[in-house]
């Protein structure tokens, strides 16, 4: 399999142009994605590799009382989400590390893993980084070309000392949803 070729992620209007697209919510099942989650007003969150912003903005809708972390290492994306939210804290992570918050519910990544190079440190770094309450969620693309199928990325997670508690290879027509944390 050939390695995936280098996206740009520094020009936040025209990716937004697809990842905030009107029809996302069809291609990606979000309404089934934000099920999934069960969001509580309350929550503390962290939208690692959060983008333009699109999934925190659905949570922002729904975690009225609670703190919206929108994450991301591009400095153009982060400038673009600080413009986009008042109330979401936006900050950086690293391409390797997280850059978590203390005290979050939950770590949210959507279309991200597959564009880590070093899977292995992050996943350690996110295990130095998480509670033993926290839940993770990774939604990412499950298809025959994906970088990082829903079996690999599975096996990695637990390597990396999680328990994986659900791994959704149907609720989504072309993405995996795998739910976990620490044991």
């Amino acid at each position: 399999m050939s390695l995936p070729r280098r996206i740009s992620f520094a020009d936040p209007e025209r990716l937004s142009l697809i990842f905030d697209a009107e029809n996302r919510a069809e291609w990606q099942n979000t309404g089934y994605i934000l099920e999934h989650l069960a969001l509580t007003a309350g929550m503390r969150v962290a939208d690692v590799g959060a983008g333009t912003g699109y999934f925190t903005e659905l949570f922002a809708r729904e975690i009225i009382e609670g703190v919206i972390h929108a994450l991301d290492p591009e400095p153009n994306m982060q400038a673009h989400m600080r413009e986009r939210f008042a109330r979401v804290r936006v900050g950086a992570c690293l391409p390797a590390n997280p850059c978590l918050p203390e005290d979050l519910d939950l770590v949210f990544l959507a279309n991200v893993y597959r564009f880590i190079e070093d899977r292995s440190g992050f996943l350690t770094r996110l295990a130095e980084q998480v509670g033993l309450q926290t839940r993770i969620v990774f939604v990412d693309f499950k298809g025959e070309s994906s970088w990082v199928g829903p079996q690999q990325a599975e096996a990695e997670v637990r390597q990396a000392g999680f328990a994986v508690r659900q791994l959704d290879l149907v609720g989504c027509p072309d993405h995996y949803i795998m739910s976990f944390g620490k044991p």
